[in-house]
C-alpha cells in the first residue's frame, strides 16, 4: 500500500489557470530515490531529493535542462559520518552548498586547521529532513534543513594510512534551503540561512553550486556550446590588481589529460599545441564587460572572478536557452571567500559539467545567530547570445536601437515573467504620450523587437505586464543619453 501511495502524492495544488503543483514521487525519472519533491508550473520545473542532502537534481525550462545528475548516485543515502577520503565523494550533481572558507574546514595531520576534499559531509551529502511544504497565492515552495554540522571534520592522511582525530567540536552550524516558485514566471527564490548553533565565535559562508549540462552527446564533446557569462568591471579587481584568476597552469592541463584521458607525449608538437596551456575554453570579452567560459572536457580547473551587477549566467547556445542567477550586490568591504562573489568550475569527471558558483560574504556569528542570504534563479529562451545585460524581468541581448529620424526601435530580449509586451512613450515630465502593445511573451520564446512609434518622446520603456496588470520594466532609455 506504502508503495502505491508514494507513487504519486499529490500534497496540494493551487488551482489558478496554470496551477503551480508540488509532488512527492516516488523513483522520478527512475532516479531511484523514495521521495523526490517535484515542483512545476506552466513553465519550470524543479525536483528536490531530501535523501540526496537535499539537492535540487532538476531545474528546466520546458524540456530543457540546466542541471547536470551523475546517474552513479542515483537512489544513494548516505550517514552523515565525516570520515570519507577523496575518492569516496558523494557527487550528486544538481545544486548544492559547500561551507567557506574551504581551507580550514579539516584537522590537518600538525593539529591545525586544513582544507580537505570532499567537503564536510553533514552539511553536503548526509539526508536533509522536510521542514515545511507551503503554499502561497500564487506560489508554492519547499524547505529543508541539514543536520547539525561540527568543525573541523577529520582528514585522511595517507602516508599514516588513519584519518586525523578531532578531539573537540569547535564549530557547529546548519544550513535551511527555502524555495519557492510562482505562476507566470520561471524564477525560483531562494533563501538561504546559516545558523550558528554553538556557543562561540564563528567566521562561516557558503558556496551554493549548480553543476550544469555541458554537451548535447558524450561522442560528440561540443562544450563550446555550453557557457557561462560574467558581467564585469574594472572597478572590481582582485587584490593582486588582476581582473581575474585562472586555477589552471600548462603543467596541471597536460597532467590532467595524461592521467586521465591518454597518453601524451612532449615531443610531439600536436600534443603541446592542444595541452600545454591553461586551456582555451576560457572565452574572454565576448561583449563589452561581458566575460565567457565554454566548457572543456578535458580540462579541470576553476575561475575566480567578481560579478559587477550581481549575476551569473549559464546558456545553451544549441537550444538558445539561458539560466540566470541573481543575487545580493558585491560589497568589497566585506570579506568573501578568495575575494570573490562568484567562481565558475570546469569538471572532466564523470561525463563533465560546467560549474557556476555563488560566494556570500564571510560572516561573524555569535552564538545562536543566523544570518540570511537571498538568492533568485530565472530562465528564458532567446533569440541570440551572448547576454549583455539581466535585470529582474529578463535579460537584453540585443541593446535596442533608435533611429531618430523615424522613430524606429530594435532590440531583442527573453523574459521570464508571462504577459504582453508594451512600449511606453513618455515626455519630459515622465509622462506616458502613448502606450503600444507589441505582443504576448514568455519565458518559453524569444523576443525580437522591430517597431515605429508615431510620436516623439523623450524617454522610452519597454514592459511586460502579466495577466494582473503588474507591470515589469525590462528595458528603458532617455532620448538624450543616445
Amino acid at each position: 500500500m506504502k508503495t502505491i501511495l508514494n507513487v504519486l502524492l499529490l500534497l496540494f495544488c493551487c488551482h489558478f489557470s496554470h496551477a503551480q503543483t508540488i509532488e512527492k514521487v516516488d523513483n522520478y525519472k527512475g532516479w531511484k530515490w523514495e521521495e523526490t519533491y517535484v515542483l512545476t508550473n506552466e513553465f519550470i520545473s524543479l525536483a528536490v531529493v531530501p535523501d540526496a542532502a537535499g539537492r535540487v537534481l532538476e531545474y528546466n525550462l520546458g524540456d530543457i535542462q540546466s542541471l547536470w545528475i551523475n546517474p552513479k548516485e542515483f537512489g544513494q543515502k548516505y550517514s552523515n559520518s565525516e570520515k570519507v577520503k577523496m575518492n569516496e565523494w558523494r557527487n550528486f550533481g544538481g545544486y548544492r552548498l559547500v561551507p567557506t572558507p574551504v581551507e580550514n574546514c579539516a584537522l590537518g595531520k600538525n593539529g591545525d586547521r586544513s582544507k580537505r576534499w570532499p567537503p564536510p559531509v553533514t552539511i553536503g551529502d548526509a539526508p536533509y529532513s522536510i521542514t515545511g511544504v507551503k503554499k502561497l497565492d500564487g506560489k508554492v515552495g519547499i524547505t529543508v534543513k541539514s543536520g547539525e554540522q561540527h568543525l573541523p571534520v577529520p582528514k585522511w592522511i595517507p602516508k599514516d594510512k588513519a584519518f586525523t582525530q578531532p578531539t573537540k567540536v569547535e564549530e557547529a552550524f546548519t544550513y535551511e534551503r527555502s524555495l519557492m516558485i510562482e505562476k507566470n514566471s520561471s524564477k525560483v527564490y531562494y533563501i538561504h540561512t546559516l545558523t550558528n548553533v554553538g556557543k562561540e565565535t564563528i567566521n562561516r559562508g557558503i558556496m551554493t553550486t549548480s553543476q550544469h549540462q555541458s554537451w548535447s552527446d558524450v561522442k560528440l564533446q561540443d562544450g563550446e556550446n555550453f557557457v557561462a557569462y560574467i558581467p564585469f568591471s574594472s572597478k572590481y579587481k582582485m587584490e593582486d590588481g588582476e581582473q581575474y584568476h585562472i586555477g589552471v597552469t600548462p603543467e596541471s592541463h597536460w597532467r590532467y589529460v595524461n592521467r586521465n584521458r591518454f597518453p601524451l607525449d612532449k615531443n610531439n608538437p600536436e600534443h603541446v599545441e592542444k595541452y600545454f596551456n591553461i586551456g582555451t575554453n576560457w572565452t574572454g570579452e565576448v561583449a563589452p564587460g561581458i566575460f565567457e567560459i565554454h566548457f572543456d572536457y578535458n580540462l579541470m580547473g576553476g575561475f575566480h572572478m567578481i560579478s559587477s551587477e550581481s549575476w551569473i549566467a549559464y546558456a545553451n547556445k544549441l537550444e538558445n536557452t539561458v539560466f540566470v542567477k541573481t543575487f545580493e550586490k558585491y560589497n568589497p568591504e566585506l570579506e568573501y571567500d578568495h575575494g570573490v562573489n562568484i567562481a565558475v568550475f570546469n569538471s572532466g569527471m564523470a561525463t563533465g559539467y560546467l560549474e557556476t558558483e555563488v560566494k556570500t560574504p564571510i560572516y561573524k556569528l555569535k552564538g545562536k545567530e543566523a544570518v540570511i542570504f537571498r538568492e533568485t534563479h530565472a530562465a528564458a529562451k532567446v533569440l541570440s547570445l551572448p547576454l549583455l545585460s539581466v535585470n529582474e524581468t529578463g535579460v537584453i541581448t540585443k541593446q535596442l536601437h533608435f533611429d531618430k529620424q523615424t522613430n524606429h526601435i530594435t532590440a531583442q530580449y527573453g523574459t521570464f515573467i508571462k504577459g504582453d509586451l508594451y512600449l511606453m512613450a513618455l515626455n519630459d515630465q515622465g509622462e506616458i504620450i502613448e502606450e503600444m502593445k507589441v505582443k504576448a511573451v514568455s519565458p518559453l520564446k524569444g523576443i525580437d523587437v522591430d517597431i515605429a512609434l508615431e510620436k516623439s518622446f523623450s524617454q522610452l520603456q519597454v514592459v511586460v505586464k502579466d495577466e494582473e496588470g503588474k507591470e515589469y520594466v525590462l528595458d528603458s532609455f532617455t532620448v538624450g543619453d543616445l
